[in-house]
């Protein structure tokens, strides 16, 4: 993949120079026309306000207008995937609702979310997911000491985002419309059940070396079930086109109005309707945005910014058990043919598979429901007493609700299809409804003061500013069992029942934040840039002798292109040098309470009476301090031939001081799980390089373009506070390690008959030809835990991403493509082990496993085994369960077409565009083993499948 990758950005930058040098000198403007010619006034949003991006000297990329347009996707974060250096986007499942990870510039040891601010509200990654692209104005991301104005929770980069605020005069209405169709990417490949039975009584005979003895299944039931004339004993079951729906519908609507000109103003309505592949289930979002700006006077300005969106997903049945599903085998019937629950597998009832059935369990299981809300509203005034002066105050205040309840049905048994008896264990008796609400309340407050002066050639600006954030976090749950009648979905009305309920429990929480913050900028003749940044931030989450935190930076930038040994060179347009240096916070792991010790609600049995108690809640560690984190950056950025070609490379160095940890206290302590308190317990660093490029051209009837970035990151475990590794399932944590390395055993393929033969160490004494060959890495003769190293990494350390574009009279094509390189997951139990906890066998184990007839000891399968359990030789964490995630997908294709205006002017329309779509649908992936997993999403377990989209659109304008 990284050979792919270079050659891909190599053709790109070929590609640009050859389009240079191919232009025609008559079209060539003259070298002084050609000096006169400036970058683009690109505006960027900064930390309290905006600026041009050529005179910022910090690393502060924006998001590019042409990658959000008309992507069908559900969520704002996955439409930027790619678009941006430096900026890695892992898509969770792809079920309705679910919200990507955006992390910026590596990992830490935890807590490594970016601070989202969405017109100058702190917001949470839902929140931005959650945007309508048609409303967002500018997405700009800081990734170096220019977000030390943020402080504390800056430390991992900010988002910045402004949505559109109206203007232009004239009212304008836009509608956009789409409709998509969605099915997975990938679905696993199980084999049918004739192979299911041969292979599975393979698998008895590798473990116990007899033929026939300990055959799973009779040549008979073989035979039975490949003629197929007796589905009720015999059947056949793909249980995946059982379960889940072949296409999922998503359909979009949104209309906006703006205008304005003393008054300005935008609003917008947008309503999306979702479902999902599984049949039962669907998500409703509803949104709603106004913003204003109403000039009063020619010093005043008031500001008004006030959304909703509402999100519901309700699921009709109980839920799909993605585990169950990849466990269950094809031989077990689904439905008997008298419209019964399935109960025979390959002619015998099979008790387990009939309780476990998914289809039966999502279907009669029970039912939930959940609605999200969020509500942010701003309030802000500009005054300008004097020229150059500003003043700025907002108050806004969000509030976040989320209510969700669950009905676990009542089941009837599963009935012996032979018998027709009941079968054990397939019933419940007993139902319950559980009721959760969750409710996170800000109230923002902050000022600004700003004034900037021109002294002849020196130019000055400095910001002072204050705020105060004040969060209430709330939540109650209740639960009730044995209802009289499924169904009932209201807490309130369950307990006039018998008055009482299972459990009810609450809590509330409050925590602040104040900060004071202070910015100067200096530039000469707009060819030397100086800014230096100070914030000073104090939590409650700390005890008052750590409460506060400083955090300064310094940043300079020079523009080349300004001196004389420059323009000198007609080719240069623009050349910017920046540097960056500066400090940040984190405290994302901190708990709200985490300095204190404190006590929980419990309740003992005195007797025969309950009585309420106060047990241990959490340890308290009053020195938890601020995670301190700081940046380097050194950067180039330019632009040659008219503009034409844009090139920006950054080089930086992340520095995480006292990285927060809980588990290195247990170490210290004794005090195990939630009551460990973290503590700053390490120095983690990311380092790395990013690289943007970038051709347009215009010409007679369009324009073209194509940009290309990728980016290189190396993270280094410095300290930890006591040295000791900290182990975690598959993971290692240790210094000298990377965040995210695996720890297991190196292998060499598969044992032959001739290492038996040479006494080669075995990890198990029992290991046969055709199992799996572990490495003695020390060379002590014996294979152990003392064998065990890193044996690869979950983080990529190179991403890259293509967009490529362009208009030709009324077409305009966007394609956009994203990859990343150097990067494993790791697939055991039911994504990839036949016959896991007596589960199901992938089409890929059939097709390349060992056997005595085919001894290849670089078979890419063991020899089969009746259980993927730790005793047989294949559960331990090794290498040999590491797969390639590395991948490059075509993340969308946009084909559109305008109609020209005049032929829709005379009914009133400004704009008419349809545009076809194609999400996900092409993906080069980096393992050729295992090819039936997504890597954007693989797990260790079964999981919802990633999704592909094809979907048409309309974009009208009156």
């Amino acid at each position: 993949m990284k050979k792919a990758t270079i050659c891909i950005l190599s053709a790109v930058l070929m590609s640009s120079i050859t389009l240079v040098d191919a232009q025609e000198t008559k079209n060539k403007p003259s070298d002084s026309i050609m000096k006169k010619v400036k970058d683009v006034d690109e505006i960027v949003l900064i930390g309290y306000g905006k600026q041009k991006k050529g005179t910022v000297s910090g690393s502060i990329v924006s998001v590019d207008k042409k990658i959000l347009q008309d992507r069908p996707t559900t969520s704002l974060t996955a439409s930027i995937q790619g678009a941006l250096p430096g900026v890695t986007i892992k898509s969770s499942l792809g079920d309705v609702g679910s919200v990507p990870a955006l992390n910026v510039r590596g990992r830490s040891v935890a807590g490594n979310s970016p601070l989202y601010i969405i017109d100058g509200i702190p917001s949470s990654a839902a929140d931005f997911s959650r945007l309508s692209p048609a409303d967002v104005e500018n997405i700009s991301i800081l990734k170096d000491a220019s977000a030390a104005i943020y402080g504390t929770r800056a430390g991992y980069g900010v988002i910045l985002v402004e949505t559109k605020k109206g203007g232009g005069g004239k009212m304008s209405i836009s509608y956009n419309m789409y409709n998509a169709y969605q099915t997975p990417t990938y679905l696993p490949k199980y084999v049918g059940a004739v192979e299911y039975m041969k292979i599975k009584n393979e698998a008895y005979y590798n473990a116990n070396n007899s033929v026939g003895y300990f055959s799973q299944y009779k040549q008979e039931q073989i035979d039975l079930t490949a003629v197929g004339t007796d589905p009720d004993r015999y059947p056949n079951t793909d249980w995946y086109k059982a379960t889940y729906r072949k296409m999922a519908n998503v359909l979009n609507n949104e209309i906006n109005v703006s205008g304005g000109d003393k008054i300005r103003y935008f609003a917008s309505l947008g309503y999306l309707k979702q479902e999902s592949l599984s049949p039962t289930k669907g998500m409703d979002r509803y949104s709603f945005r106004t913003n204003t700006s109403s000039k009063l006077s020619d010093k005043l300005t008031v500001n008004s910014n006030i959304s909703f969106i509402k999100q519901m997903i309700n699921d009709q049945g109980g839920g799909i058990n993605t585990t169950e599903l990849a466990r269950i085998s094809p031989t077990m019937a689904l439905r008997q043919s008298n419209g019964w629950w399935g109960s025979i597998n390959a002619g015998k009832v099979d008790n387990t598979f009939a309780n476990t059935n998914p289809v039966r369990n999502n279907i009669e299981g029970g039912d939930s429901k959940s609605n999200d809300q969020k509500f942010m509203g701003a309030l802000s005034a500009n005054y300008t007493p004097i020229e150059g002066l500003n003043v700025d105050a907002q108050i806004s205040y969000s509030n976040w609700n989320y209510r969700s309840g669950t009905f676990v049905n009542t089941l009837n048994p599963v009935y012996n299809f032979l018998t027709k008896a009941p079968i054990g264990a397939t019933s419940r008796a007993i139902n319950n409804y559980s009721e959760s609400w969750n409710s996170d309340e800000l109230l923002n407050t902050q000022v600004l003061v700003s004034y900037e002066k021109k002294i002849s050639s020196h130019y000055f600006k400095v910001l002072g500013g204050a705020s105060y954030e004040d969060y209430t976090v709330r939540s109650i749950y209740g639960k009730k069992s044995n209802i009289p009648k499924d169904g009932l979905h209201a807490l309130s009305a369950l307990t006039t029942l018998d008055g009482t309920l299972d459990e009810l429990r609450s809590n509330t929480q409050q925590y602040a934040f104040q900060s004071a913050f202070a910015r100067i900028n200096y530039n000469y003749q707009e060819k030397y840039f100086l800014e230096g940044i100070i914030r000073a931030d104090a939590s409650s989450r700390f005890a008052k002798e750590n409460r506060w935190g400083y955090f300064p930076a310094i940043m300079a930038s020079w523009r080349l292109d300004k001196e004389n040994f420059i323009k000198s060179l007609n080719f240069i347009n623009t050349l910017k040098l920046r540097g960056s240096y500066g400090s940040t916070g984190s405290i994302n792991t901190i708990g709200y309470y985490d300095s204190q010790t404190y006590m929980d609600n419990n309740s003992s049995v005195l007797g025969n009476v309950i009585v309420g108690t106060a047990v241990p809640g959490k340890l308290g560690f009053s020195d938890i301090g601020w995670e301190k984190i700081v940046t380097k950056n050194i950067g180039l950025d330019g632009s040659l031939f008219s503009n034409t070609f844009t090139f920006s490379v950054d080089l930086y160095n992340r520095l995480t001081k006292g990285a927060l940890m809980s588990n290195q206290l247990e170490y210290e302590t004794g005090v195990l799980g939630n009551q460990a308190p973290p503590i700053n317990a390490g120095d983690v660093e990311n380092k790395g390089i990013e690289v943007t490029l970038g051709y347009n051209k215009n010409f007679e009837n369009g324009d073209f373009y194509i940009n290309a970035n990728f980016a290189k990151n190396q993270n280094d475990i410095l300290s930890l506070v006591n040295s000791k590794p900290l182990y975690s399932g598959y993971w290692i944590t240790q210094v000298g390690g990377s965040i995210g390395d695996f720890y297991g055993y190196k292998t060499a393929g598969l044992l032959t008959q001739e290492d038996i033969n040479n006494k080669y160490p075995k990890l198990y004494s029992s290991s046969q030809p055709g199992d799996i060959k572990y490495v003695d890495i020390n060379g002590d003769g014996v294979v152990n835990e003392n064998d065990r190293t890193v044996i690869g990494n979950d983080v990529p350390s190179f991403t890259y991403g293509l967009s490529i574009g362009g208009k030709y009279k009324n077409f305009d094509l966007n394609v956009v493509g994203q990859g990343v390189a150097n990067v494993k997951v790791y697939l055991d139990k039911e994504s990839s082990q036949a016959f896991f906890n007596g589960g199901n066998i992938k089409q890929y184990v059939l097709d390349n496993r060992w056997t005595p007839e085919n001894p290849n000891p670089n078979a890419l399968y063991h020899r089969v085994l009746p259980s993927g359990g730790g005793t047989q030789n294949i559960g331990v964490t090794s290498d040999y369960w590491l797969f390639d995630a590395s991948y490059f997908r075509i993340k969308s294709i946009t084909l559109g077409y305008s109609i020209p205006q005049e032929a829709i002017s005379h009914i009133g329309l400004k704009k008419f565009r349809i545009y076809a779509n194609l999400e996900n649908y092409f993906t080069l992936r980096g393992d050729k083993r295992m090819k039936d997993f997504d890597p954007e999403i693989a797990s260790t377990r079964s999981t919802y499948p990633y999704l592909k989209t094809i979907s048409f659109g309309i974009n009208a304008t009156f």
